[in-house]
């Protein structure tokens, strides 16, 4: 409490000051905030168009060191996968002899590009392949072709490289930082603009557009003091930053513009204001450090309470987890069924290999519980009519099993994991199952739950992992947040009600 009131007042103290030291005009404020945002702008999509450099470096690389015979291979794998999200429309090479004629060559499927033009009347017509950096307009679209070239056996060239779709970079850009309030526009040397947020610009002379010129990219600027001009795009006024743009693979100049309001260079208000804002303030932070205070000692006394809740349930779902997990292996039922085959060898051989098939699905199913705790209701009825079966080896006359699939359309439901088994374990571990008395099971699926009925003839001795199972599935409903579970005892019958999950 006492480090809080420090906190406090140091912090009453620094409001005061700072209120009473404002004093600069909101204009020389939104000029450095600019100038700030300009540098972001242009970190960000300078990081942009190296990605275009790595992609390309990427490229020399896998080019120079793999097998001619296995590169169209992978030039196909980078054409679907490695694409800068579908910026680079086209990864390609070339294979030429030393009379610049094709020997072999890998384009891509793009259909929507004119590879002729780009291809045979651009790159092949160059035959010292020197221009490594080119834009292209075709049927009113831009492209930004760069490309390599290097030598191979046999006098012969590999001249490879990549196209970019720069009306899909220019949705790509267009993302980039869209937080600050600017806008930029990119172009080369010679002045054509290959980024603008007007797309209907690109392609065009940002010397003709506006009264930009070529000199203002040679005239020197300050950062702090941007010009302000006119904007041909937004039609106001704006800072207008310009500053050279360089990557490995371009080389022309950026320019950033921020849109200038009209601001008050005048503070005086605030400064005849000072002594309310200050007062008005403090009032606000004694009242805020009041419902602090108070809100953090309930969070605290609930944080407790929680801690308790938690270890609680935490508790119980581990007792849980481990009585299932031995009735899961339970070497009781095991140890019966191992006695049930050895007589069936003798007696039934075919059967005993039906017997052995079940057990062995049984086991693999009970052993590889999923991680959500439920499965598909199909799955645990295929599972509970081989667990039925292999009891019914055993219990011949003393067990009636019946199930009925009364759903009017089958649905993706699920069901807690060993559900059925659980409620039908219970039946047979804790009614009498004799000749004379035969124990009746009926599983009726229904659209929204499953009914598990057994007639009710406990036997005199309980088993100590009694009512585990039914936790279990309690557990398990409480975590889904699904209503309905619920095990009853009526008119000389034991119900036990399983809701379906729909996922």
């Amino acid at each position: 409490m006492a480090i809080g009131i420090v906190i406090l007042m140091i912090t009453i103290g620094a409001i005061y000051m700072l209120s009473s030291s404002i004093n600069q005009s909101n204009e020389d404020t939104y000029k450095y905030i600019t100038s700030k945002n300009f540098y972001q702008k242009l970190r960000s999509l300078e990081l942009e168009f190296n990605k275009i450099d790595r992609h390309l470096n990427s490229l020399d690389y896998i080019t120079k060191n793999t097998p001619v015979g296995q590169l169209s291979l992978k030039y196909e794998t980078l054409n679907q996968m490695y694409n800068l999200d579908g910026v680079v429309s086209l990864n390609w090479y070339f294979r030429v002899n030393q009379n610049n004629e094709i020997i072999e060559a890998h384009i891509g499927r793009d259909r929507e590009i004119d590879k002729d033009n780009i291809f045979n009347k651009i790159i092949l017509a160059n035959p010292d392949h020197s221009h490594k950096n080119t834009f292209v307009e075709q049927n009113g679209f831009q492209y930004w072709l760069m490309y390599h070239s290097t030598p191979i056996a046999n006098n012969e060239r590999l001249i490879y490289g990549i196209v970019v779709d720069m009306a899909l970079y220019h949705k790509y850009l267009t993302n980039i930082d869209v937080t600050t309030p600017n806008y930029a526009y990119i172009f080369t040397k010679d002045g054509l603009c290959i980024y603008h947020p007007e797309d209907s610009l690109m392609g065009k002379n940002v010397f003709e557009l506006s009264n930009f010129s070529a000199q203002d990219t040679v005239r020197k600027t300050d950062p702090a003091d941007p010009p302000i001009v006119n904007s041909e795009y937004l039609n106001l006024e704006v800072f207008r930053f310009i500053s050279p743009f360089k990557s490995e693979n371009f080389s022309g100049y950026i320019t950033v513009n921020f849109p200038k309001f009209n601001v008050d260079d005048n503070i005086k208000p605030i400064r005849r204001n000072t002594i309310l804002i200050f007062l008005t303030t403090v009032t606000i932070l004694f009242s805020l450090f009041y419902i602090f205070s108070m809100a953090n000692k309930k969070a605290y006394l609930e944080k407790e309470l929680l801690a308790v809740e938690n270890e609680k349930i935490s508790k119980e779902k581990a007792l849980i987890q481990l009585q299932q997990l031995k009735n899961q292996i339970n070497p009781h039922f095991l140890f019966n069924s191992l006695n049930s085959l050895y007589m069936l060898i003798e007696l039934e051989p075919k059967t005993a290999q039906k017997f052995t098939l079940n057990l062995s699905k049984t086991y693999r199913y009970l052993i590889t519980p999923p991680a959500e705790n439920i499965v598909d209701i199909e799955n645990e009825v295929e599972f509970i009519e081989k667990y039925i079966t292999l009891q019914k080896t055993r219990f011949t006359k003393e067990l009636h099993f019946d199930l009925l699939d009364q759903r009017t359309e089958k649905l993706h439901q699920k069901i807690p994991f060993l559900g059925l088994q659980i409620c039908v374990e219970n039946a047979l571990k804790h009614n009498i199952a004799t000749t004379e008395h035969p124990l009746f099971i009926e599983i009726l699926i229904h659209d929204d739950e499953v009914i598990i009925t057994n007639n009710y003839q406990p036997k005199k001795t309980t088993s100590e992992s009694e009512l585990f199972g039914l936790k279990y599935l309690d557990s398990i409903y409480n975590y889904y947040n699904v209503l309905g579970y619920e095990t009853k005892c009526e008119e000389g019958k034991f119900i036990c009600i399983l809701p379906l999950i729909k996922c």
